[in-house]
C-alpha cells in the first residue's frame, strides 16, 4: 500500500508508537473505534520497533497431478518487538500487559504477578508521518499507520549495564495487523487532525515530541548511578536486595556505597561489591487454543511453569564463593533478587532463585579484570512496578506495592 505523500524514506524522527486496551468491540482491527477510554499511551524513549508477518501456507497435493493441489492460508502470525530507554515514563510491559479482554484495566489481588498479567491484551498502533516534518504530531495528510489489534505480551527483558544506559525489551504476539493510509480519513488516525488518544499527539509545534524529555528528576535516562544502594531511601518499601553469595554482599542483601561528600576529595567512592550489570527476562511461550466453528484461537497462553532467568556480572575481589561438590545433597541454597531504580522501578524476582551457572573469567595477562557471572533462575517469580503503571492507578491502587512474595 502506497503512501500518497512524498515520503523518500522513514527514520526515527518520522515514527512513534502508542499502545493501550484494545478496542471496545473486541479484537477488530478498526482504528476508528479506539478511543481515550481504551487508555492508549504514547510510548516515550523508544529505540526501535520491529513487525514480522508469517502467514503460515500448508501445502496440500493430491494423487494424479504434480501441480499444487492448494496452498492453503492459515490465520497469519504478527510478532511485534520494542525496544526503549528506561526513562521515568511508562515501560512498555505495564502499556502491553495492564488490560483485559474489553480494553479494562485489570483488577483483582494480585494483579502484578505474571499469573495476574496472563490475560491481557492490547492494541499497538505504529504511525509514520511526512519526512519534511522535525517530530511526529498531528496533521491533515501525509501520514500512514500499522495497527496491531489484540496483541499477547509474549517476552520481557531488562538490562542494567555500567556501560551505557538501562533499556526494556518486549515482544507481542497476535493475529491481526493492518495499514491504514492518510486515503483512508474515516480509519481516525492518531496523526490526523481528529486522532484520538489519551495522551494524544499535538498539532504543529505544540506536541508531545519536538521538545520530549525524560520524565526524571533532572531530565535524564536511567544508567548505573541510578540503581538505589544501601545507605538510600527505599522506594515504596522496596530497597535493592541482591545474592549473599557475592563477596561484598551483606547478610541482608545490601551493598553499601558510601557518599563522597564535595569536601572528601580522595575519599574512593565505591562499594563493598562491585556490580557490572544486572539482566532479568522471561518468555512467556504463548500457546494458541483452537475450538471447532472458529477460525481464530480464543486464547493465546502463558505457558506455566515459565522460567525467569538473571544475570549478575561482577568485578571479582575473590572467589564465587559457591562450592560444588558432588556427593553433597545440596550446593545451592535460594536467594532473594531485588533492583530497585530511582525513578519507582521495582524488579523484584521473588526469594526462590538459585544458581544455574557461575562463569569466572578474564584477569588475562593483557591487563584485563577478573569478573564472575552469577546465572540465575526461578520459576514463575517476576514482578515490574512503577508509578506509570495503569494498575497503580487502577482499582488496583490500594495494594499495587504489596510485597508479592512475603
Amino acid at each position: 500500500m502506497a503512501f500518497t505523500n512524498a515520503n523518500t524514506r522513514i527514520f526515527y524522527a518520522t515514527q512513534a508508537v502508542t499502545i493501550g486496551g484494545i478496542a471496545a468491540t473486541g479484537s477488530v482491527i478498526d482504528s476508528a473505534s479506539a478511543s481515550s477510554s481504551n487508555q492508549h499511551k504514547i510510548v516515550h524513549g523508544l529505540q526501535s520497533i520491529g513487525i514480522d508477518t508469517n502467514f503460515n501456507l500448508e501445502q496440500a497435493f493430491e494423487l494424479g497431478q504434480l501441480s499444487l493441489y492448494e496452498n492453503i492460508e492459515d490465520i497469519p502470525d504478527i510478532n511485534v518487538s520494542m525496544n526503549k530507554f528506561l526513562d521515568g515514563y511508562s515501560l512498555l510491559y505495564h502499556l502491553g500487559a495492564s488490560f483485559d479482554g474489553d480494553g479494562n484495566v485489570i483488577a483483582g489481588t494480585s494483579p502484578t504477578t505474571l499469573a495476574g498479567r496472563a490475560d491481557t491484551r492490547a492494541d499497538v498502533r505504529l504511525v509514520v508521518n511526512k519526512t519534511t516534518d522535525e517530530s511526529v504530531n498531528k496533521n491533515d495528510s501525509g501520514v500512514a499507520e500499522c495497527y496491531c489489534s489484540g496483541m499477547y505480551l509474549s517476552s520481557v527483558s531488562y538490562t542494567i549495564p555500567t556501560d551505557g544506559t538501562c533499556t526494556e525489551e518486549v515482544s507481542f504476539v497476535g493475529n491481526n495487523k493492518k495499514w491504514f493510509t492518510d486515503g483512508n480519513a474515516a480509519s481516525g488516525l492518531l496523526l490526523l487532525a481528529g486522532g484520538n488518544v489519551a495522551d494524544g499527539f499535538g498539532s504543529g509545534t505544540t506536541g508531545i515530541f519536538g521538545s520530549d524529555a525524560p520524565n526524571t528528576t533532572g531530565g535524564h535516562v536511567l544508567r548505573r548511578e541510578d540503581v538505589l544502594s544501601s545507605g538510600d531511601s527505599a522506594i515504596n518499601g522496596y530497597m535493592t536486595c541482591l545474592p549473599t553469595i557475592i563477596e561484598g554482599i551483606t547478610a541482608d542483601g545490601g551493598n553499601a556505597i558510601p557518599t563522597r561528600a564535595p569536601s572528601g576529595a580522595g575519599i574512593l567512592n565505591t562499594a563493598a561489591a562491585h556490580i557490572n550489570s544486572f539482566t532479568c527476562s522471561t518468555d512467556l511461550g504463548r500457546e494458541a487454543i483452537n475450538q471447532l466453528g472458529t477460525r481464530t484461537p480464543y486464547n493465546r497462553y502463558v505457558s506455566f511453569p515459565t522460567e525467569v532467568t538473571s544475570v549478575i556480572e561482577v568485578t571479582a575481589i575473590g572467589g564465587d564463593n559457591v562450592n560444588a561438590v558432588e556427593t553433597a545433597r545440596s550446593n545451592l541454597s535460594d536467594h532473594e533478587i531485588c533492583v530497585v531504580l530511582s525513578d519507582s522501578t521495582v524488579f523484584h524476582l521473588g526469594r526462590k532463585n538459585k544458581v544455574s551457572s557461575i562463569t569466572y573469567g578474564g584477569g588475562d595477562a593483557g591487563g584485563g579484570n577478573a569478573t564472575i557471572s552469577y546465572n540465575f533462575s526461578n520459576f514463575n517469580d517476576l514482578v515490574v512496578l512503577h508509578s506509570g503503571d495503569p494498575i497503580a492507578a487502577g482499582g488496583a491502587s490500594g495494594i499495587y506495592w504489596n510485597d508479592r512474595f512475603a
